[in-house]
């Protein structure tokens, strides 16, 4: 919640804060106009809740107004199955067990489908900045 409090402080009195936050329902392996398998989207899930909370709890404050929301697919593009597989080696999440033969051998391009929403905030121009929480020792 700091490192949000502090980005909105930054902003002026009646800026934007765009706030863009993946989704449910679970990202997709999509090659040759068909899906090949669904990606556990649950350790993405986690943080993403816990950013939209805290941005909910300061629209909740009035300290953050939404003007709009956008929810729309987003793509990364991968030239081959072994290309995906290397860029979630090192993520949080995994690509489903019963899926990496097929993918090691998908020489097609793909790319992973998530659902996400764009929301267009402004800081309350009558409320000025935040007021910061005690320090504690």
């Amino acid at each position: 919640m700091d490192v949000l409090r502090n980005m909105v402080e930054a902003v002026k009195p009646g800026g934007l804060v765009l706030d863009l936050q993946v989704i449910r329902p679970n990202p997709v392996v999509e090659a040759e106009q068909r899906d090949l398998c669904e990606i556990d989207g649950t350790p993405l899930f986690r943080t993403a809740d816990a950013a939209a909370a805290a941005v909910d709890d300061l629209i909740s404050l009035r300290r953050l107004v939404e003007q709009a929301v956008d929810d729309h697919d987003v793509r990364k593009h991968y030239d081959n199955g072994v290309d995906l597989i290397d860029d979630f080696a090192h993520k949080p999440r995994n690509l489903p067990e019963a899926a990496l033969a097929q993918l090691r051998r998908l020489e097609a391009p793909c790319a992973v489908r998530e659902r996400c929403r764009l929301r267009r905030l402004l800081t309350n121009a009558r409320l000025g900045l935040l007021p910061r929480p005690a320090r504690t020792a």
